[in-house]
């Protein structure tokens, strides 16, 4: 992008606050030269010479609405005078710092909002295909980039409009100014100190704050399939918008607190330069004629000058984040789920018609046709490879399908809004889903703790053979899990998964190998709590273990992507030697 390019591409998020930024740079430049320029009737005063027309140019005005007012001109008077501008110029510059503040933490906010809803508006598909690690990476670091660029970019513009400003007051007054060395630069420590703590604590705050942030960010990369599969990255993108707000806040805080500090240490030394003079000229008597130095404006100007090629050098280093999270965006956008106005209110009779899916050219799923009636039980079996768990995906809404169709109560599943089928889906996956949080939010998903939900919560441990490890934790149902589950057992961390499906009371319940990280015995309750729950809503098991699926209502064999038989348990042991040939290797 050129120059302009970048201002018309931030100007997308930032609107018409970047006309009035560059506005109020033009005022604090302007104040700020009209104060200088009070330097000139002060130094005669000080030399006792007659305040000429040509030393003041076209700002003699200042002059003359002093005396016009009715005020003596006079060390005092010019003295108050020239701080009244200074303290102006300070309160636009307050303006000013601030307001560049909550535009680049409105423009930050839009960004991130893109960013979460792009990730969870995309559809599983489009996700496999993308850099987990660019991903992750433009969603945590590349956004720091990016804030960096866009904060580079305007102290550009801020140090131009400056630098343009003072030149342009320069020529118009047509004066020169002596170089004055400011003084009092150490007294005011014992301020900035006081600033320097409050900004550290508030600093810890918000690293506190981003860890989490970065914490549910790697959460929702690594989960994403279970989360996409029952329709809870909703839930994460709330949780990501509460912690961004907080974010904003607490940066909105530190920034204000730099912004008082940037803002009153010019004042504080025009005033100790003030206080100096005077005490100067009226105590000690001293000749100030000979401090006068030209090219004061200049000089100024000069210095924005260098901090305008630094800025813009800064923003060159960092102008790489945009590219990166734009390109992101353009992924996002062309990966983005179907956002139909057709919902589904259940989850009823499904019907899987000439079903085919391919991963490059090699076929995975061929010409599939299937009918799974309401409230039954079915079971894919088949070797490694044979399509079982992609067909899966199709049906719990997760796969576009390349050709044919997944319909529910004569409604195209991927033709109509997927959010509002998939909310009635349970996923159990061979790798169970922890989140890092409590035992009861990891089965209720951040339920409210009320008795009616506890009670679910207790029934759904039961279910899963919980109860006996419940009773012995210390905190109950608010011990922490770790991340990933770390600190619980893999079977465990399998049950507390079976259990999150349980208490949501789903319509669709998907088991791709979900009781695999389990002992025989706990395996065989879990079964039997299946088969309690066999008949109040449709389930569907993968299964490599022949015994968790004996009792199901169809068996479906799949061999290389293709549907070779089907039946009951009973049917398929007489007609399948394939079949019969899998259970009398897992009965040995």
């Amino acid at each position: 992008m050129s120059i302009i390019g970048y201002f018309k591409y931030f100007q997308s998020f930032t609107g018409y606050r970047s006309y009035v930024y560059i506005f109020l740079n033009f005022l604090v430049g302007l104040f700020d030269s009209l104060g200088l320029a009070m330097f000139i009737p002060l130094i005669a005063l000080v030399v006792d010479s007659p305040i000429e027309n040509e030393s003041m140019g076209k700002l003699q005005f200042l002059v003359d609405s002093i005396s016009d007012m009715g005020w003596e001109l006079n060390l005092k008077v010019v003295l108050f005078f020239m701080i009244g501008l200074f303290c102006v110029k300070a309160l636009f510059y307050y303006i000013k710092a601030n307001y560049l503040n909550e535009t680049l933490l409105i423009a930050q906010t839009k960004i991130r909002y893109q960013l979460v809803n792009g990730l969870s508006e995309i559809s599983y598909e489009g996700f496999t295909k993308m850099n987990a690690g660019k991903t992750q990476n433009n969603l945590v670091a590349e956004t720091g980039k990016f804030m960096g660029a866009m904060n580079s970019y305007f102290t550009s513009i801020q140090n131009t409009v400056m630098l343009l400003t003072y030149l342009i007051m320069a020529t118009i007054s047509n004066w020169k100014f002596s170089i004055m060395v400011a003084i009092g630069a150490l007294l005011t420590n014992f301020l900035y100190k006081f600033i320097n703590k409050k900004t550290k604590e508030i600093a810890r705050n918000i690293s506190n704050i981003g860890h989490d942030y970065n914490g549910k960010i790697i959460q929702t990369v690594a989960n994403f399939k279970y989360l996409k599969a029952t329709n809870k990255l909703e839930i994460f993108k709330e949780k990501l918008k509460s912690d961004i707000l907080t974010s904003e806040k607490m940066n909105y805080r530190i920034t204000r607190i730099s912004s008082i500090g940037e803002s009153l240490r010019e004042p504080l030394v025009i005033g100790i330069i003030a206080l100096v003079l005077y005490i100067q000229l009226e105590f000690v008597k001293s000749d100030f004629g000979s401090i006068l130095v030209s090219l004061l404006l200049f000089y100024k100007s000069l210095g924005f000058l260098i901090t305008l090629q630094a800025t813009w050098n800064s923003f060159l280093k960092s102008s790489a984040g945009i590219e990166s999270i734009e390109s992101l965006l353009i992924e996002f956008r062309a990966n983005r789920e179907n956002k139909s106005d057709i919902f589904h209110e259940k989850i009823g009779n499904l019907k899987v018609e000439n079903l085919c899916i391919t991963f490059g050219n090699r076929p995975i799923l061929k010409n599939i046709n299937l009918t799974i009636p309401e409230k039954i039980s079915i079971a894919f079996v088949g070797q490694s490879g044979a399509g079982k768990t992609t067909l899966a995906n199709v049906i719990c809404g997760l796969q576009i399908p390349h050709s044919g169709n997944l319909i529910n109560e004569n409604t195209s599943v991927y033709h109509s809004n997927l959010n509002s089928y998939r909310k009635n889906v349970g996923y159990i996956t061979q790798e169970p889903v922890i989140f890092d949080d409590t035992l009861f939010n990891n089965i209720t998903l951040w339920d409210q703790k009320t008795p009616e939900n506890l009670e679910k919560f207790k029934k759904a441990m039961k279910q899963v053979d919980l109860m006996k490890f419940y009773q012995i934790l210390e905190f109950g149902e608010d011990t922490q899990l770790g991340n990933n589950g770390v600190l619980i057992s893999g079977g465990q961390k399998q049950r507390v998964s079976i259990a999150r499906e349980l208490y949501k009371e789903c319509q669709l319940l998907i088991m791709d190998e979900a009781t695999s990280a389990l002992d025989s015995e706990t395996e065989k309750n879990i079964k039997d709590s299946i088969d309690i729950l066999q008949g109040k809503f449709t389930i569907l098991i993968i299964a490599h273990r022949i015994s968790t699926i004996k009792n199901v209502d169809k068996i479906y064999l799949l061999n290389e992507g293709e549907i070779e038989d089907s039946g009951s348990y009973e049917e398929l042991c007489q007609n399948s030697l394939k079949f019969k040939k899998m259970v009398e290797l897992q009965e040995l």
